[in-house]
C-alpha cells in the first residue's frame, strides 16, 4: 500500500542510520533546507529510488521534515532536532547557509525569499564542483573574521533613531555570503541579495523605519560598503554582490534602476533564480558558467574565464 505523502507512518523497527543517510543529513545541514531534486543533484551516485527510500525512512523516523514546494513531488527537506542529534559528534562540513555573524534567515516567515538564497547556493556548489572550483562557505569565511558580527555591514551614512534619538549608522545584512576558490589559489567573495517581490521605490531610500529595502537603497548601501572596504573584517580583499530575482525581466529592471546610482559598475552581478509559483523549479548548476548581468558593462561569468582581474 502506498504511504501517505505528508503523514508519518509509525516505524515497526528502529532505524539503523547507514552512511548513505548521513550523506543526506549532512547535505541538508550545510544548506539548512534542500529540495529533493537538489539533494539528488549533489549525490549523483545515488539511485533515485534508493534515495527516495532513504528520505522516506528518515521522515518516518522523525529525523527530517518536509514541505511541498512544486510539482512532480519535489519536496523540500529540513532537519528536525532528532536529525541534528544524529549528527552530534561527527566531523561536519562547514555550512553554506550559516546563521551566525549577523546573518539571519527565517524559513517559516519568508519561505520563498529564503529558498531563493538556498537554491542559488546549492546550484553554485554543484556548478563549482563540476568546474573544478572550490565553493567557500559562509561558515568558513566567518572563521577568519576579526569581529563578532562581520556580516552586518555598516554604511558611511547615519540616521537618528526615532525612539532613542541616537545617531547610529545604517547597516546592511546580506541574505548570504559565499566565496569561490580558483585553481591558481586566488579567491573571490560575494554577498547574496535575493530580491523577491520587493517594491523598487516604495520607501524613501534612506528612511531607517523602512522594513522593506528599496532597490536603490541596496545599490547605495553596497556602493558605500565597497568604497570603505567594510568587509575587511572578514579577512578578505574583495566582495561583490550577487543579486538574484525570480525572472530575468525583474533583474534587468532592477539593474536599469541601478544606473541612477552608478552609471557602470562591476560590483553588482545579476541573474534570475526562479521560485515556486505553481511551476517546477529546475536545478541550475550552469549558473557558475552563465553570463551575469552588470550595470553599464557587458555581462560577466563568475568562473575562471572573466573573473581573474577581480580575484
Amino acid at each position: 500500500m502506498r504511504k501517505p505523502r505528508f503523514k508519518r507512518v509509525p516505524p515497526k523497527t528502529a532505524l539503523s542510520v547507514a552512511p548513505t543517510m548521513y550523506e543526506v543529513l549532512e547535505l541538508i545541514y550545510q544548506f539548512k533546507a534542500l529540495r529533493s531534486h537538489h539533494i539528488a543533484m549533489h549525490l549523483p551516485h545515488r539511485h533515485a529510488r534508493g534515495l527516495s527510500h532513504s528520505l522516506r525512512l528518515m521522515f518516518d523516523h522523525g529525523l527530517i521534515d518536509k514541505r511541498f514546494c512544486g510539482l512532480y513531488e519535489r519536496d523540500t527537506y529540513f532537519l528536525l532536532d532528532k536529525g541534528l542529534d544524529q549528527l552530534a559528534g561527527r566531523d561536519l562540513p562547514p555550512r553554506f547557509l550559516f546563521l551566525g555573524g549577523g546573518l539571519d534567515i527565517n524559513l517559516g516567515r519568508e519561505w520563498a525569499h529564503s529558498m531563493m538564497t538556498i537554491d542559488l547556493l546549492s546550484n553554485l556548489k554543484a556548478g563549482a564542483d563540476a568546474a573544478g572550483l572550490r565553493l567557500i562557505s559562509a561558515e568558513g569565511i566567518y572563521q577568519n573574521a576579526t569581529v563578532e558580527t562581520p556580516f552586518i555591514f555598516p554604511r558611511k551614512t547615519e540616521y537618528t533613531d526615532r525612539k532613542s534619538r541616537e545617531v547610529v549608522p545604517h547597516t546592511v545584512v546580506p541574505d548570504g555570503v559565499v566565496g569561490i576558490g580558483y585553481p591558481d589559489g586566488r579567491r573571490a567573495f560575494f554577498a547574496i541579495e535575493a530580491e523577491h517581490n520587493k517594491a523598487n521605490s516604495r520607501f524613501d531610500d534612506d528612511d531607517p523605519s523602512s522594513k522593506q529595502s528599496s532597490t536603490n537603497k541596496k545599490f547605495k548601501a553596497y556602493r558605500d560598503i565597497d568604497w570603505r572596504k567594510v568587509y575587511a573584517n572578514l579577512g578578505v580583499r574583495n566582495m561583490r554582490v550577487l543579486m538574484v530575482a525570480p525572472t530575468s525581466t525583474q533583474i534587468k529592471n532592477k539593474f536599469d534602476l541601478g544606473k541612477k546610482v552608478v552609471s557602470e559598475s562591476h560590483l553588482f552581478l545579476g541573474q534570475s533564480v526562479p521560485v515556486v509559483h505553481e511551476t517546477d523549479v529546475p536545478t541550475l548548476p550552469q549558473l557558475i558558467d552563465e553570463p551575469w548581468l552588470r550595470i553599464g558593462l557587458p555581462p560577466e561569468q563568475i568562473n575562471t574565464s572573466t573573473l581573474r582581474a577581480h580575484a
